[in-house]
């Protein structure tokens, strides 16, 4: 890959300053879901202020949407009355509302299997190939967010709700009075005199993801060591990427015939021995791409390097010789290890949003949807909270403890649900690869439908009873389905492919809604997914 830099890139918001400096809310971090809780809680009549530091747009990844975050961004849009955020729920609207903010086509999930030293071709029965459907027509598929788009938008919508941005600043003191938290910035980058250097809130939101502001102020643990999940990644932006359909096509003709979305329109999986690589296309002609190495294996074989690790797959290397690096600038990015895990995720004045208080692994795309509902769940609990109060009320605080715990135990869900997927590819066995991906597949498409049959909402009637809550991320909160997971995962070692595939089937078959372990087509599966919104209601609710 050659290094280069886009000749133009988004241009910034003009921010507004105010020389208050008493909030009932500051959020830390001005990605999309900081922006977003920040402009929800000021269009329900609250002071908020968001503090970053540093400026949009700017590079970041994260970019796989799914149909929860889907589900999740049509919920908050009509709840809270905001008409602007709904169109990024799916592909269709998005392009026809927002043309300048760059997307791609989320149809599902691709998975490839590779062998060091072989060019790829398809096998017989696919079983060197997944596809997984999440949506059924590319007018209400998914979306591949452009971070650097998507998150300088959020924030100028934060912006022009009235919230009170702090950019290029950093915290330099947290203090805890008997009535709020005193914060003090960092003044050399503080741009206005008109700025105060000195904030006070009632409450903290900790937006920071991987810089977790909250736990280096705290000294909070970090309970790293109870994740199973070892990896890390290399990762950028190129251009001049093909499209590996047509490659496929080129080895081996005929191959793509029975897929049942076009395999690029996808989060889009190689596995490798060292791991795996994403490819997330944009329609602007940019690819996210990205290693994550298994560290049992990658730290074995010793190679570092992108170029080298590629290199051993002869497709790959050809796929990527004519790419060029643009973005970021220097070269790719090389991380430590991805995962974290906070030892207090929220107490009774402050609050970490789920990328905050954790990390595991991008392999099943949870990202974007986790942030989404820890933004729903946060700002139903702080909407509780009295504006002029000082103090939460008991309830508040046992939501927010409540809260902590449902992060805590979606981010251990996706810990084994991620591991288990490593140890397949650990035992170079893709057919268990796949069999316990349908975990993953079954968590999600379960709470897609459970999601779908809550349709209360508590404006319509006020005297009817409060609406249940939304199902726990990935049914995390279902005993029997947790138990079903680490089951699976201790089990997979000591059982061929064929009969771990049928004890997964077997297991998981409460939780089997959509036909996993019996597509028409061998690894194929058209069916999984979810039920469309129709388009015209989200097309009436953005004209009113």
């Amino acid at each position: 890959m050659k290094n280069s830099w886009p000749s133009a890139t988004p241009q910034s918001a003009p921010m507004t300053t105010s020389a208050d400096s008493e909030f009932d809310f500051v959020v830390i971090g001005s990605g999309f879901a900081g922006s977003l809780i920040a402009c929800i809680l000021q269009t329900q009549g609250r002071r908020v202020a968001i503090i970053d530091r540093a400026s949009h747009p700017r590079f970041a990844i994260g970019e796989s949407s799914t149909p929860a975050a889907s589900l999740i961004l049509t919920s908050l849009a009509d709840q809270y009355e905001l008409p602007w955020l709904k169109p990024f729920a799916k592909y269709g609207i998005w392009k026809s509302t927002y043309p300048n903010i760059t997307t791609g086509r989320k149809r599902g999930f691709s998975y490839f299997y590779h062998e060091a030293g072989q060019t790829f071709q398809s096998k017989p029965g696919h079983s060197n190939e997944l596809l997984a459907a999440a949506s059924s027509t590319d007018e209400q598929s998914d979306t591949q967010w452009l971070r650097s788009d998507v998150d300088a938008f959020f924030f100028k919508k934060a912006c022009e709700s009235g919230v009170t941005p702090f950019e290029n600043s950093e915290i330099d003191s947290l203090r805890r009075t008997p009535t709020n938290w005193s914060i003090r910035l960092n003044g050399r980058n503080t741009t206005s005199r008109s700025v105060p250097r000195k904030l006070s809130t009632g409450f903290l939101i900790d937006a920071s993801g991987a810089g977790q502001v909250l736990a280096r102020h705290f000294d909070i643990r970090d309970d790293v060591a109870q994740l199973q999940t070892n990896s890390r990644s290399i990762f950028a932006h190129v251009s001049g990427l093909p499209e590996w359909a047509s490659l496929l096509e080129q080895n081996s003709p005929g191959s793509t015939t029975d897929h049942p979305f076009h395999c690029d329109h996808a989060a889009q999986h190689h596995v490798l021995e060292e791991g795996w690589l994403w490819s997330l296309r944009f329609d602007n002609g940019i690819t996210s791409v990205g290693l994550v190495l298994d560290d049992r294996i990658a730290r074995a074989s010793n190679i570092e390097d992108f170029s080298k690790i590629i290199s051993r797959y002869p497709s790959l290397r050809d796929a990527f010789s004519s790419t060029t690096i643009v973005a970021p600038r220097q070269a790719p990015v090389t991380t430590p290890r991805l995962q974290r895990l906070a030892g207090v995720i929220a107490g009774d004045d402050w609050a970490m949003l789920p990328h905050t208080a954790g990390f595991i692994d991008p392999l099943h795309s949870t990202g974007i949807a986790h942030s989404l509902s820890g933004v729903e769940r946060l700002v139903d609990i702080l909407l509780a909270r009295q504006p002029k109060s000082k103090q939460c009320s008991p309830s508040v605080v046992t939501q927010l403890q409540n809260y902590g715990t449902s992060v805590r135990a979606e981010l251990l869900l996706i810990d084994q649900l991620t591991a288990g997927c490593y140890d397949a590819i650990a035992q170079r066995s893709f057919r268990k690869f796949c069999a316990f991906t349908m975990c993953y597949f079954a968590a999600a498409t379960t709470w897609e439908r459970c999601r779908l049959e809550q349709k209360y909402d508590p404006r319509e009637d006020s005297t009817a009873p409060p609406r249940k809550p939304f199902p726990a991320l990935l049914c995390s909160d279902v005993t029997d389905f947790r138990t079903t997971v680490f089951s699976l995962r201790d089990r997979m070692l000591d059982t061929t492919d064929e009969s771990f595939e049928k004890l997964c089937k077997e297991t998981l078959a409460p939780f089997n809604h959509v036909g996993l372990f019996e597509p028409p087509i061998p690894n194929m599966y058209g069916g999984t997914a979810m039920p469309e919104h129709r388009t015209s209601d989200i097309e009436q609710s953005i004209s009113k």
